[in-house]
């Protein structure tokens, strides 16, 4: 299992958030799954263990948006994805 420290949660939690803020949304709408990934991170930035689907969506995220995610922090998701196969 890969330790995640506070500031690599916060850059996702940062990229995440780009993405979301592109994304329109009506009033009244529930929650997209990216605000609840969003709302989870902020809640485990001391002690983040994401499962293999979690790392999934965060990697598809950072390999399709243009808001890019620091390189080595996504070998590092990627790494543990792989692990976790």
């Amino acid at each position: 299992m890969e330790t995640y420290s506070p500031e690599e949660v916060k850059k996702i939690i940062g990229m995440l958030s780009s993405i979301n803020a592109k994304v329109k949304k009506t009033k009244g709408d529930e929650p997209t799954k990216l605000e609840k990934q969003i709302g989870y991170l902020k809640q485990r930035l001391k002690f983040f263990n994401p499962t293999k689907k979690m790392l999934g969506y965060i990697i598809n995220q950072a390999e399709h948006s243009k808001v890019k995610l620091d390189p080595v922090l996504l070998e590092k998701l990627k790494n543990e994805f792989i692990k976790k196969g």
